[in-house]
């Protein structure tokens, strides 16, 4: 069985929060994230990457917050096999529901006139590697 570390759990949870908003979260992954949240709460510096995180969509913020998680796992075995089974289940259930919402976010419809023609495009952007 794959152990799932801290950072590994980070990189799935923070990647749908910054995708899709902590209150469109599909649920086995809003436990998750809440689960992590209160775990954190009464550590100052690892409330402020939270915040980063929820409010300005900072995926840089993630290796701010592994430390904090591997602490917490490493400290406690039942929050360590609390928080990688909720990982494995949001993994596992919301996967495809993140992934298309990520899909959708990286692509936008477009209209428009082909310069020096009158031809009319309709089609998808595609935003490959976009950064925020």
């Amino acid at each position: 069985m794959t152990t799932l570390t801290a950072a590994k759990i980070l990189e799935f949870v923070v990647n749908a929060v910054i995708t899709m908003g902590v209150q469109n979260l599909p649920v086995a992954t809003k436990k998750l994230w809440q689960t992590i949240r209160n775990r954190l709460q009464n550590q100052p510096v690892a409330q402020t990457v939270i915040g980063e995180i929820e409010e300005n969509n900072s995926p840089d913020q993630i290796p701010k917050l592994t430390p904090f998680l591997d602490v917490e796992m490493l400290s406690d075995e039942t929050f360590k096999q609390e928080v990688q089974q909720l990982a494995k289940e949001a993994m596992n259930q919301d996967k495809d529901v993140i992934n298309i919402h990520v899909a959708n976010a990286q692509s936008s419809p477009v209209v428009g006139k082909q310069e020096g023609t009158d031809n009319t495009i309709i089609g998808t952007q595609i935003n490959y590697n976009e950064k925020k």
